[in-house]
């Protein structure tokens, strides 16, 4: 017994689901076609009665011409010969082939009775009372005439075809409609047995939209035409965005009026247009009242094995215990100001300075003396602006230590330095190479621009003394100005205690004070292992002269 009703489930999914789904498409092929070609019919018909109506007019502006000599009639005339001549080309491409030579006739006829007003009509004005004028009329009424016979042919045979097509359509209306009713039913069984599979779905989503909603977590949907859909009340609360001002607008008019959703976007672009994960991936976003340090996940949404969305969550990470985390933070967050600066700002600066060397060099000869001084100057502050950029660039993230060392950023940043402040920088090493990691070289690097940043501030020195000296596994590094000795100690403020404090996050000391005719900073710092040196350089001591 139990083995004859085996394949009843699936016999009832055919009828109430499968079923239904091929009459439905059955009726969506067919009946839209019939639909389209009867829309098309009236769109024929609807050209033909303009056409019609723009010969009746024409040759009616024509005929008050010739009794009345109105020139009012002479522009209607030209008008409706326009709009007539443009309406029979649009119904020529509308008509199917076996059609278009009737058409083909009329334009031709019409065109003949336009020369034949323009060349024989309106060049002899109103006609007086002679034998030429019984011809001339007799000649416009036999062109009248073929014109509406044409006309009136084409109508006959649209409106053959419309009856012919409309009664193709009702027939299949009937039989479509008895194939609905059954379809209907069918319908109304699938939706209940879908109901009732559904339901536990629909507890399930429901219980997790709650989930969703009472989360401790930042949750953000974004769907596959980077508009955001949803963000739960955490997400609000965390990223400072209301559902209002988000809900249904794209990425990119968000980050227009939040800069600083910048790094939250670029994991959801990542899922989006690549297909990445990112898990766990600490990020410092800014906000009104300070910064957050939080933890984002982030992972595309799949449909149908197509990318519906992706989703973000975050949440915020506690407060780090280790201060180098802080710092490192703070240096990732100054690398991707310098980098956007030097994308955006930098390349325009750059278009503007190429734009007005081009001016300068092909248009120069020919403006005025005035006006290239002004684009001389122009060019001049652009060139300046530039150099002023990269400068800031350089005290924000000092790039040149990623490339090429330490101590070739610090030639770099006291070249400056004596630009700016007028002060004599020397530097003075063994190894140009230095057995340092890049995080510790920034974090010396930091330091050593700090010294000088108190130098110009506080010090009358003109000279400052840099050595770089390595005994066994430690690295000493001493800043020395000339500013002069002072019997008072130095009062450490936030400058030196920042200092000190970067020192001992990468396991060092750091010691100040008046020494040799100067204010000297000592920074002792511990070799990493494995460092690998220049061993060219190796008994080499140099300096910037």
């Amino acid at each position: 017994m139990n083995q004859k009703w085996t394949g009843w489930p699936w016999t009832v999914l055919f009828i109430t689901i499968l079923l239904p789904v091929l009459l439905l498409i059955y009726t969506g092929y067919t009946l839209p076609q019939q639909l389209s070609q009867v829309e098309l019919e009236f769109q024929r018909q609807n050209e033909h009665q303009e056409i019609t109506s723009g010969i009746y007019h024409l040759t009616g502006a024509v005929q008050d011409y010739i009794f009345y000599g109105d020139a009012q009639a002479l522009n209607d005339f030209r008008h409706y010969s326009a709009e007539t001549i443009k309406k029979e080309l649009e119904f020529y491409n509308l008509v199917e082939k076996s059609r278009k030579q009737d058409v083909a006739e009329l334009m031709a006829l019409t065109r003949a009775y336009i020369s034949f007003v323009e060349n024989e009509v309106i060049p002899r004005g109103v006609l007086g009372r002679d034998t030429g004028r019984e011809l001339l009329l007799w000649q416009h009424r036999d062109l009248n005439r073929q014109l509406a016979y044409r006309a009136a042919a084409l109508a006959g045979d649209g409106g053959q075809k419309n009856k012919d097509l409309l009664e193709r359509t009702v027939a299949l209306l009937h039989k479509e409609g008895l194939l609905m009713f059954f379809l209907s039913l069918l319908s109304l069984g699938a939706i209940l047995y879908a109901g009732t599979a559904a339901r536990p779905l629909a507890a399930w989503y429901s219980c997790l939209q709650d989930l969703v909603r009472d989360s401790s977590r930042a949750v953000v949907f974004v769907d596959r035409k980077e508009r955001v859909q949803y963000l739960n009340p955490a997400a609000e609360k965390i990223f400072n965005l209301s559902r209002e001002t988000a809900a249904g607008k794209n990425l990119g008019d968000i980050l227009l009026l939040y800069p600083r959703w910048q790094k939250v976007a670029q994991p959801i672009y990542q899922a989006l247009l690549q297909g990445e994960e990112t898990a766990d991936c600490p990020l410092s976003y800014s906000r009104e009242g300070g910064r957050l340090l939080l933890t984002v996940n982030c992972a595309p949404v799949y449909l149908f094995g197509r990318t519906a969305g992706a989703v973000l969550t975050a949440r915020q990470a506690p407060e780090p215990k280790d201060g180098t985390i802080l710092l490192d933070t703070i240096e990732r967050e100054r690398k991707h100001l310098s980098i956007e600066i030097h994308d955006w700002i930098g390349r325009y600066l750059s278009s503007i300075i190429h734009g007005l060397d081009y001016v300068l060099r092909v248009h120069g000869e020919k403006l005025p003396e005035e006006v290239q001084k002004n684009l001389c100057l122009l060019r001049t502050q652009c060139q300046n602006a530039a150099i002023d950029m990269r400068s800031i660039m350089n005290d924000i993230h000092p790039y040149l230590i990623e490339k090429v060392g330490l101590i070739p950023a610090l030639e770099s940043y006291s070249a400056n330095f004596e630009r700016l402040h007028n002060r004599k920088v020397y530097i003075f090493y063994h190894q140009r190479s230095l057995r340092l990691g890049r995080d510790r070289e920034i974090f010396i690097y930091r330091i050593i621009q700090e010294a000088l940043t108190n130098v110009a501030r506080h010090s009358e020195a003109t000279e400052v003394d840099i050595h770089f000296n390595e005994t066994g596994d430690t690295l000493q590094i001493e800043i020395l100005d000339n500013g002069g000795m002072r019997e008072v100690k130095p009062v450490p403020g936030k400058g030196l205690w920042g200092m000190k404090e970067r020192a001992g996050f990468i396991g060092g000391d750091l010691a100040y004070g008046f020494k040799d005719g100067g204010f000297c900073v000592t920074l002792t710092v511990p070799l990493t292992e494995g460092g690998k040196g220049c061993e060219d350089d190796r008994d080499h001591a140099g300096g910037r002269p």
